[in-house]
């Protein structure tokens, strides 16, 4: 057998069972009992494990190494994936898809990523509905981890342009084992623990049959900004600050500030204090000792990583239907509960829906009449417009409650020498956003005010904090759900028997069903939540999908095989697309393979992208209308509405999206100068053209006010399709309705880099056993342009990029192993380089971010009978993560989508095996 002695093929025929490779027997000794397997990114059964595909695989003990507790930590340290994920801690202050966790090979996003469970597709997270959650994967379950980085759309369909994340699970297992876990960080917060039952009975060879289940429950406890140093305030200062200053503290206080028409916003308790007279620091309190206003610290109020508890089960079932035939059953089903919190709810007219204000009128007992009549006499009597912080009712707290739950049903065996499986899969996500406590309705807000008896300045009595527990939204506000039904079936088998070698061939088709269905409740589709985003809107659509494949496998030579594959998809919202492939694998020697492929892809839009309502929002920026300014002027009649206004912009889906496609080339080999030592290295290039996104409605607003003609009214922007205009009724005079910025096919993307590892064993010394290995991933360019752009804009790569974070340049993973008896330990470390951070420093200069690593160690003793025992430390060298100026998440002064916010780490876990 080709590589025999590859320890990438060792740990895959291991994994399936093959015992000849455990005793270190020849597969040339004893053809009879090499078993041919599937491996990821192709449909037909093979004996050797290295292909013309550059497959990754993580063993169980690899997993166990990093010392993951799910299956999106693993991915988070895998070499390949990078950028455009997203993570738990992401949902912090991001309602939009709160408990998803997804992953993002080569930076392309969750929707480029295809994440399969035993081959097979899962439904889209009910929230997020274009990418699978990593959390409804069994993690406790797996027995390996297959990556294929490569294109795939040839085998599998949409979604797998970045390449595919194959978790298979244990499928023939007999006994019991009870896992416990129990992780400790130094500092304060995210703990968590975990217990796992795995049970299996029956022998499938003796008594022709298998079931095997999996229990795993786990929970993990918050983690404060304010507990952490490097993410406790919104406000710093030093050289690597913009400006030397990074303020993000708020003017939405307590006690609150005033809006004073041609003054500002003033504080009548924040006049000439040290150290926070008048407000209530550290959360609220003045920048000098001058202050006039009070600034609330947000950050130190928040949390950085979310409350979870996790229960899932998987459970398989196999029956020996005679000596070639077997039927088989899946269920896999995942249930999630996260706590998101975040300051509490700021209230004024930047934060309500309609941009009314908070008004504090004079019949109000706690008016400022002495205040106002000392400073601002002209405005006593006036309502008052508030910037206050409702803390009383305390953080806004949000909960997201996950089901995910997946049915399979299946055959396979042979007939007349052809290999086949078919199988009938369901699969289905339940999303559930409930707010706890915390958020505020604007009506009931604004009523409460309007009664008198809520004090903006200071404690609630009895009355005012009734007023405010009223005003609060409690309760489920959005369900959503997506599932998948899915038919597929496959054949394969050689067909001839060539000079160089066996013609082999796969025919299969497949159908799907896919539904979502996103439902706010009527609070959120009123946009009543004070600083909610506006008005949200059902999203509800489906489609169908069928399509027919095939693959060959072909000798060429006795040293070359070819892979040509071809699958084509027909949608039934918006048309067909056909995906070829060819891969070549070159063996000129041994300890030599060299390997090459090329294939288009595709990724369709999401049904949100595609059927969302249009809602509205504001822009971000706050800007004068070019039109009102140049009928009526901002300088001569100040209207709040259009003069340093946010303007009102439409987002939602698009009907007449097509979808992304893609090319892909990879070529690259393996090279093994002994039997115990693997290197590998493989270079990827994918072309991705009609990309997906929606545009940024300030960017179109910039471009539309740079290219404004005040003479005609009109913009030399290509973007002037984009904005809406209408006849103000008070002037008579043209103003910008809205900004249009829904889904749309925007643009091209060319992405390149190398893959690389190293795997050796040592030869067994005094001391013991030891191994190394190193996997990573370099990325040279990921190139962006605009439809009609005549070339690609600047390289983002090693680049904080304002959409999506950071996109590293180098990840890699490298272990050292060590074994004696029954003892052993291991020690990983995971490092990714540095990047150009969101803005420049103080001296206004591009800062760079530091490089990020984590040290973890774990040693394990296997000497009690039945019993394993290990200790580790996560997080060794307790590295903080570095310092980033981003501004685009609620967490500050780091950036939150790749670190470790627990820090130091101490853990232990006993795994005990019975009958």
């Amino acid at each position: 057998m080709l590589f025999k002695q590859s320890l990438l093929a060792r740990s895959v025929l291991l994994a399936i069972g093959g015992a000849f490779a455990a005793s270190g027997v020849s597969a040339q000794t004893d053809p009879q009992k090499i078993e041919k397997i599937e491996i990821t990114g192709s449909s037909i059964k093979r004996i050797d494990a290295e292909s013309a595909l550059p497959v990754t695989v993580i063993k169980r003990e690899d997993i166990e190494k990093l010392g993951a507790t799910s299956a999106a930590e693993i991915i988070e340290r895998i070499s390949a994936n990078n950028g455009q994920g997203y993570s738990l801690s992401g949902a912090i202050g991001d309602s939009a898809r709160p408990g998803f966790a997804g992953a993002s090979l080569r930076g392309l996003g969750s929707s480029n990523t295809l994440v399969l469970l035993n081959g097979r597709r899962m439904a889209v997270n009910g929230f997020d509905g274009g990418g699978v959650n990593l959390g409804a994967i069994p993690s406790a379950a797996l027995e390996r981890i297959e990556i294929l980085r490569d294109g795939a759309s040839a085998i599998y369909g949409t979604d797998a342009v970045a390449g595919v994340i194959n978790f298979i699970t244990r499928r023939d297992f007999t006994g019991g084992l009870v896992d416990l876990g129990y992780y400790q960080p130094e500092q304060k917060g995210g703990k968590s623990k975990q217990a796992t039952a795995t049970v299996g009975f029956g022998d499938l060879a003796k008594e022709g049959f298998n079931v095997l289940g999996v229990f795993d429950y786990r929970t993990r406890d918050n983690v404060t900004a304010a507990s952490r140093a490097y993410a406790k305030t919104a406000y710093l200062t030093g050289v690597d600050v913009p400006g030397g200053v990074f303020n993000r503290l708020s003017s939405n206080a307590y006690p609150a500030n005033i809006s004073i028409p041609g003054v500002g916003l003033r504080g009548p308790t924040a006049n000439a204090y040290t150290g926070g007279n008048g407000c209530l620091p550290p959360a609220s309190y003045g920048i000098t000792p001058t202050d006039t206003r009070c600034r609330f610290d947000y950050a130190s109020v928040i949390d950085i990583w979310p409350n979870a508890e996790n229960l899932s089960f998987f459970g398989r079932g196999t029956l020996q239907l005679g000596a070639n035939h077997q039927a088989f059953a899946e269920y896999s089903y995942a249930k999630q509960e996260y706590i998101f919190r975040i300051s509490p709810t700021p209230v004024s007219e930047a934060t309500t829906f309609n941009g009314d204000p908070v008004l504090l009128y004079k019949n109000s007992k706690y008016y400022p009449t002495e205040w106002l009549t000392k400073f601002f006499p002209k405005e006593l009597g006036n309502p008052l417009n508030l910037y206050w912080r409702a803390i009383s009712v305390g953080p806004r707290t949000s909960q997201a409650n996950l089901t995910e739950d997946r049915l399979l049903l299946g055959v396979k065996g042979i007939v007349a020498g052809w290999d086949y499986e078919a199988a009938v899969n369901t699969s289905k996500s339940d999303a559930v956003e409930s707010y706890p406590s915390g958020q505020l309705s604007e009506k009931r807000t604004i009523a409460a005010f309007a009664s008198g008896n809520v004090n903006p300045f200071g404690p609630q009595d009895a009355v005012g904090q009734a007023l405010l527990d009223a005003a609060q939204v409690i309760g489920p506000v959005r369900a959503s759900k997506s599932t998948r039904d899915t038919l597929d079936a496959k054949i394969s088998r050689e067909l001839y028997q060539l000079p160089a070698g066996p013609l082999a061939a796969a025919l299969g088709a497949e159908y799907r069903k896919e539904k979502f269905n996103d439902i706010p409740g009527a609070v959120l589709g009123a946009g009543d939540i004070i600083g909610g985003g506006g008005d949200q809107q059902p999203v509800i659509g489906s489609r169908k999908v069928t399509a027919l494949f095939t693959e060959l496998n072909v000798p060429i030579v006795k040293a070359v095989e070819a892979q040509i594959a071809v699958r084509h998809d027909r949608y039934s919202d918006f048309g067909n697309t056909t995906n070829p492939k060819f891969g070549l694998r070159f063996q000129p020697v041994g300890q030599v393979l060299l390997r090459a492929s090329y294939n288009t892809g595709f990724r369709a839009p999401t049904l949100p992208e595609t059927y969302s309502v249009q809602t509205q929002t504001n822009t971000g920026s706050a800007v004068d209308d070019p039109l009102y300014n140049a009928t009526v002027g901002c300088d001569k009649v100040f209207d709040g509405r259009y003069c340093n206004a946010q303007l009102t912009v439409r987002q939602g889906g698009n009907l007449n999206l097509q979808p992304e496609k893609s090319k892909s080339f990879t070529v690259g080999g393996l090279f093994e100068p002994t039997k115990n030592v693997s290197v590998s290295l493989d270079y990827f290039r994918i072309n991705q053209r009609d990309l997906i996104g929606i545009p940024s409605a300030d960017g179109i607003l910039a471009s539309y006010i740079e290219g404004f003609n005040p003479s005609t009214l009109t913009s030399s922007s290509v973007d002037s399709d984009k904005i809406f205009t209408k006849i103000d009724p008070k002037t008579g005079k043209p103003v910008i309705d809205y900004i249009l910025a829904t889904y749309n096919n925007f643009g091209d993307q060319v992405t390149e880099g190398i893959d690389f590892s190293l795997k050796g064993k040592l030869p067994r010394t005094e001391i013991g056993t030891f191994a190394v290995g190193v996997e990573g991933t370099y990325l040279l360019k990921q190139k962006q342009r605009d439809v009609g752009a005549a070339g690609f804009g600047d390289n983002i790569v090693g680049r904080y990029t304002n959409s999506f974070g950071p996109i590293i340049r180098m990840r890699h993973v490298s272990s050292v192993d060590w074994e004696r008896g029954p003892y052993s330990a291991s020690l990983t470390y995971v490092w990714q380089s540095g990047y150009t951070d969101a803005q420049n420093g103080a001296d206004g200069n591009p800062r760079k971010v530091e490089a990020y690593d984590l040290v973890n160690l774990a040693a394990s003793y296997t000497g009690f009978k039945n019993l394993k025992l290990t200790a580790g430390v996560l997080n060794l060298l307790d590295n903080d993560p570095p310092y980033s100026n981003q501004g685009n998440s609620f967490q500050v002064g780091f950036d939150q989508s790749y670190a470790d916010v627990r820090g130091r780490t101490f853990y232990v876990k006993a795994s005990y095996k019975f009958f």
